[in-house]
């Protein structure tokens, strides 16, 4: 049998970035209305690939990797901190252009343009490069499997405890959500039997899940058949959260019920590993509310979870809506208008920049944020020339300013 494809192969745009040769690229749906949103992430309208055939051929990776993979003369776009929203990842993009314009410079690389539709499917890659997880040290989790009790009740590769069932069949699988499944839906019995051995349950934390998984790889002498998890769809994982009891308790975005945390803060903006590690140690405190309200745990497949974890993940990918007000001022205080007009008004004698009202460029979240990008290198010239500090923007003050633009009335 051939081996089971790493952990870090967590969704099938990480499998492309491993280097999984032949896969082709799924076709991309038509170019969304004028007035749509950029689909998010998952989302059946999005194809899988298209961030990625985007990055790919627009150079990106000659400077920057995801997940180790690629050049070295950028930052790794999948531990960018804070990239939790179109709008955040977009004002990313526009911090970064004089630095990265200045190396592009020096090293006689000619910057690629973006249309709405590339800018679109590109943050959805990179959004969703996050997602994946780091590879598991396995030398780290035999350690980590003995000091968690683990190898008390379990065994692997014949050696260990028989209280629980042996976990050779870890090796089959290709995500985290598989191992995070099992756990969640044996959690009470484990709980109870660890309970009656005099085990203390252990708690997790970082990558230890991920270590002992590889070490449980490593270990194991199964040969069965890989099982597969496909990517979640936010579509299906909201049906299942409503299905499955989830939206009894727990709120997403600020809707729904807070009996439990909401889950759909920046703060669980989560990769499979850490979800399944929130998920375990989560487990007790879930059954015994559950128990006092009535209900029972719901049983969850890998499947499951990778639904349920996609619809958590975008939930907030929008967010925050914006603000015309607050967009209008922004302008202003960021001295965009310094050069640029809405309806005339703004800009100098000597500047032949754009009038906001009169661009259709600007009337979309993806179109204003490809036309920064393209105007970028206009720009650092300009700044340069008048000797103004680049204007930086926060992921809320773009959406602000993405708010007021669309609202502007066509003429």
């Amino acid at each position: 049998m051939p081996r089971p494809a790493p952990l870090v192969i967590a969704t099938l745009v990480t499998v492309v970035l491993a280097g999984a040769v032949g896969m082709a690229f799924a076709q991309a749906p038509p170019p969304p209305a004028a007035t749509d949103k950029p689909p998010a992430p998952f989302a059946p309208d999005w194809a899988q690939f298209a961030g990625w055939e985007v990055f790919s051929k627009k150079d990106c990776g000659k400077c920057h990797q995801v997940r180790g993979v690629g050049g070295k003369g950028g930052p790794d776009l999948a531990r960018m901190s804070g990239g939790t929203s179109f709008f955040a990842i977009g004002a990313k993009l526009w911090n970064h252009l004089p630095k990265m314009g200045a190396k592009m410079r020096e090293a006689g690389i000619e910057r690629a343009t973006l249309t709405p539709r590339e800018t679109a499917n590109l943050i959805a890659f990179l959004f969703t490069t996050q997602y994946g997880d780091e590879s598991g040290d396995a030398a780290s989790g035999a350690k980590l499997f003995t000091a968690k009790a683990c190898a008390t009740c379990h065994a692997v590769g014949g050696k260990g405890g028989t209280v629980g069932p042996a976990l050779d069949a870890v090796k089959r699988a290709t995500s985290p959500v598989m191992v995070a499944a099992a756990l969640w839906n044996h959690g009470t019995s484990m709980t109870q039997a660890m309970k009656t051995e005099g085990i203390q349950r252990p708690t997790l934390q970082g990558k230890e899940l991920l270590d002992i998984i590889a070490y449980l790889q490593a270990a194991s002498k199964d040969t069965g058949t890989t099982a597969q998890v496909i990517p979640g769809t936010p579509e299906r994982g909201a049906k299942l959260f409503a299905s499955k009891q989830c939206a009894s308790c727990h709120a997403v975005g600020g809707k729904g019920p807070r009996v439990g945390p909401d889950l759909g803060t920046p703060g669980h903006h989560l990769s499979l590993g850490d979800f399944a590690t929130r998920m375990w140690n989560h487990a007790p405190a879930m059954a015994k509310r559950m128990k006092e309200r009535g209900g029972t745990m719901p049983e969850l497949s890998g499947q499951d979870m990778a639904d349920i974890l996609a619809h958590l993940y975008v939930a907030r990918y929008f967010d925050p809506a914006g603000n015309r007000e607050r967009g209008s001022a922004v302008l202003k205080d960021k001295g965009c208008l310094g050069c640029h007009t809405v309806r005339g008004v703004g800009g100098t004698p000597n500047t032949k920049a754009a009038d906001f009202a009169r661009s259709t460029v600007v009337k979309t979240p993806q179109g204003l944020v490809a036309g920064m990008w393209n105007h970028s290198r206009f720009m650092e010239r300009a700044t340069a020339e008048r000797g103004v500090a680049w204007p930086t923007l926060t992921g809320e003050e773009l959406a602000d300013v993405s708010a007021y633009l669309r609202a502007l009335p066509k003429r």
